[in-house]
């Protein structure tokens, strides 16, 4: 699983994203290589920018070539809006961060409580 290198993967990235990517498009993509082949735990890679910077391109980029990696992802948005351009954009089923996090149970009384 890990015998690809943050550099080989950032590489496979770099050359198939759908355009030339920008100095900090190119980036965050040589990051997020490093942080998906990092063997730490407890890590957590926060992607932000502004409307139109292309976070989702880049989410998109990387899912698409996470099988060089052969690890096993989930991709979570913080509302069903993003999850929906996330997944479209992926072509992989995106789920809000709630769905995945809080489980629906009913009480003694019938009434559904999430835990």
């Amino acid at each position: 699983m890990r015998d690809l290198s943050p550099k080989a993967f950032y590489e496979i990235l770099y050359k198939g994203f759908p355009h030339e990517p920008t100095t900090k498009q190119s980036l965050a993509l040589e990051k997020l290589a490093r942080y998906v082949l990092d063997t730490e735990s407890n890590t957590l890679f926060l992607l932000r920018g502004f409307a139109g910077t292309g976070k989702t391109t880049i989410i998109a980029d990387v899912v698409k070539h996470l099988w060089h990696t052969k690890l096993k992802t989930v991709l979570l948005a913080p509302t069903g809006r993003a999850a929906k351009v996330m997944s479209q954009y992926a072509h992989t089923p995106a789920y809000t961060i709630h769905r995945k996090i809080y489980f629906p149970r009913k009480d003694k009384g019938g009434a559904i409580r999430f835990v």
